[in-house]
């Protein structure tokens, strides 16, 4: 389905509704359940807005789908006397690992009108600069790409660059001349840029998540190099001004994927290693960044998590979750049969 703005509206949830989905609105999710006897995921517990009541929701597959910043949240809030430090955090990897991209922008100014609204960005791309170049001094690399902002996203642009006033008023009146592009930096993971429990809570009684983050040396020189390519190409295109500014985008990570449940949260098929009718749905099941916008992968995982459902997958790729025994013997049926996608639902 098309629509101007790609509302969820419009797009999604007519499809989800139309195929029986039920949509809880203005609800809270508090907490993943566990049946004590098979280590399974029994359901989530919730409380609608408003409601001091709390309800819980049995399920025989449960998927999270907070992000990297709620999804590891609600694991950490879920602890249990199987789970002292959270939900599926007996290795210590639940939270670890978020990322983000450098997304520095340059505009240039051209005595000619270029005018940069006029209908949709075309989207160039190069990734020349991608890989790791050991003569750079850093590892990995960005990608370059075309950024035509609408007059709003031009004034936060100039707004970044430290100008306000008249300066700001001369710079809005000027639109028309200027032309951006922008870059998209594989920034690094980092085991201690991560998602813990604040002291602080929310009107639900909840913790609320505390982000620690902080740029290694290959992170600055990373984002740095890629700064003075921008204005590099800006200049041999004979721009007569050059305006950077470093931005950020595009955060992932928390609960990533891997081989292994000593170094991940979840394997290849998003499936928690500890609990294994339990799935995660979002970026947070990321192991590195890209340098690329990340939400078509997103949607690529959820959508196979939907297919494996729909066809029954989740459960007939692994029989012991199926029959309700110990995760230890689940995790050994799994390696004797080909893992395919789950998904969730009620």
């Amino acid at each position: 389905k098309v629509n101007a703005k790609a509302s969820p509206y419009v797009t999604h949830l007519p499809d989800a509704l139309a195929h029986g989905v039920e949509v809880r609105g203005n609800c809270m999710a508090l907490r993943v359940e566990l049946d004590q006897t098979s280590g399974l995921a029994s359901g989530v517990t919730y409380v609608a807005e408003g409601q001091a009541a709390h309800r819980m929701q049995r399920a025989r597959f449960v998927a999270i789908a907070g992000y990297s910043i709620e999804t590891p949240r609600l694991l950490l809030a879920s602890a249990s006397r199987r789970f002292p430090d959270g939900l599926c955090n007996d290795h210590d990897q639940v939270g670890r690992y978020v990322m983000v991209q450098g997304a520095s922008q340059s505009a240039g100014r051209w005595p000619e009108e270029l005018r940069m609204y006029k209908a949709p960005p075309p989207e160039v791309s190069s990734e020349q600069f991608y890989e790791t170049d050991q003569s750079r001094g850093f590892a990995r690399g960005f990608s370059i790409q075309t950024v035509s902002p609408l007059p709003i996203g031009w004034a936060e642009h100039v707004l970044a660059d430290g100008h306000w006033g008249r300066a700001l008023r001369e710079y809005m009146r000027d639109y028309n001349h200027w032309a951006t592009i922008g870059v998209l930096n594989e920034l690094l993971p980092h085991p201690d840029n991560r998602i813990t429990l604040a002291d602080e809570t929310d009107p639900y009684s909840q913790p609320i998540a505390r982000m620690d983050y902080t740029l290694s040396g290959n992170d600055k020189a990373n984002m740095a190099y890629s700064r003075k390519i921008l204005t590099d190409i800006l200049h041999a295109a004979d721009a007569q001004d050059v305006l950077t500014i470093q931005r950020y985008a595009h955060l992932i990570g928390g609960a990533r994927m891997g081989n292994s449940p000593e170094n991940s949260v979840v394997d290849a098929q998003q499936r928690a290693w500890a609990v294994p009718n339990l799935f995660l749905a979002d970026g947070s099941v990321c192991p590195t960044q890209g340098s690329a916008n990340p939400a078509l992968t997103i949607m690529a995982l959820a959508s196979r998590l939907a297919h494996g459902m729909a066809s029954g997958a989740a459960m007939d790729d692994d029989p012991a979750v199926r029959a309700g025994r110990t995760p230890n013997t689940v995790r050994t049926a799994r390696r004797r049969t080909t893992p395919v996608g789950g998904g969730s639902r009620r």
